[in-house]
């Protein structure tokens, strides 16, 4: 996961192509990370002392970790814990692209860090995104700070990555009262509290959920493909009003309903948090307690 943040930071700044990106992100899939490299990504060795290893190991045939305890430059947990980050996914993705001689080494922490500071990240959130786990990774773009706006966003996120596709990014959240779009399937939810649950797109965006939870191939958004949006958002928040309800807040669930070409009007914000599936863009959109219209 990334490989899909910063390589598309990448690509936008014109630091990497576009194939180059899709061939970064389909090798990384089959990456195995050598162990010299994340020694010295995780400043536990030099390049030079990795690199002298690696030509030990051109020798003799011997495992990097074993060489690297005789020679007296690790220490045995050091060399688990090595392993345990084979499968890190920003390790894969610079092994990736160094192999392929698209980017150094130094050029990649350069880029990193105006990635960082252009984002306005702090090494914790860049930490997040480096570990590929989308519950560390959702806090660093939506921050509300309303409880039940943060947990609803949450849930449907994860519900997304489950259900629909497990390789998404996402965007800063940011806060609107007006909204037009091309295409919208949104929910009500009623009770102790009123809730607004909506995915919008420009045009045929939306068939990235569409398809993959109805496991069909829409062409467009016509209504069964509206209808499995719809069904998606009824789920999630049907998980999402179980939850509540343990914790005594009763909320009722009105049928979904789709909208093309029209707009959302409310009195108080909606949360827009736009995520990237395969490549397009959908947006997410949440309300509570406020009167959200369409029109």
């Amino acid at each position: 996961m990334f490989g899909l943040y910063f390589g598309n930071y990448l690509v936008e700044k014109n630091k990497i192509s576009q194939s180059q990106f899709e061939d970064v992100m389909m090798q990384q899939q089959k990456t195995r990370v050598k162990l010299g490299l994340i020694a010295a990504a995780e400043k536990l060795l030099t390049n030079k002392q990795a690199e002298e290893i690696n030509a030990i190991q051109k020798k003799m045939d011997s495992r990097f970790g074993d060489i690297a305890i005789e020679k007296g430059y690790l220490l045995n947990e050091e060399v688990t814990y090595l392993l345990n980050m084979q499968g890190n996914p920003f390790l894969q993705f610079v092994q990736v692209v160094t192999e392929n001689n698209i980017l150094t080494i130094q050029e990649i922490e350069d880029y990193l860090e105006e990635y960082k500071n252009s984002n306005k990240f702090s090494d914790s959130d860049i930490d997040a995104i480096k570990s590929g786990d989308i519950d560390r990774i959702i806090p660093v773009f939506i921050d509300d700070d309303a409880p039940l706006i943060d947990e609803c966003l949450s849930l449907t996120i994860r519900n997304i990555v489950r259900f629909v596709n497990n390789n998404i990014v996402i965007k800063k959240s940011y806060k609107v009262r007006d909204y037009s779009f091309g295409a919208l399937a949104m929910q009500y939810m009623e009770g102790d509290h009123e809730f607004f649950v909506g995915f919008a797109s420009k045009e045929n965006e939306l068939l990235a959920i569409a398809n993959p939870f109805a496991k069909e191939e829409f062409t467009e958004m016509d209504v069964d493909a509206f209808d499995s949006v719809c069904e998606f958002i009824n789920c999630t928040n049907g998980l999402y009003a179980s939850k509540l309800s343990l914790e005594d807040i009763h909320i009722d669930m009105a049928p979904p309903l789709f909208y093309s070409e029209k707009k959302i009007t409310s009195k108080g914000d909606i949360t827009v948090v736009p995520i990237i599936i395969n490549g397009v863009q959908a947006d997410l959109l949440v309300s509570v307690n406020n009167k959200v219209g369409i029109n």
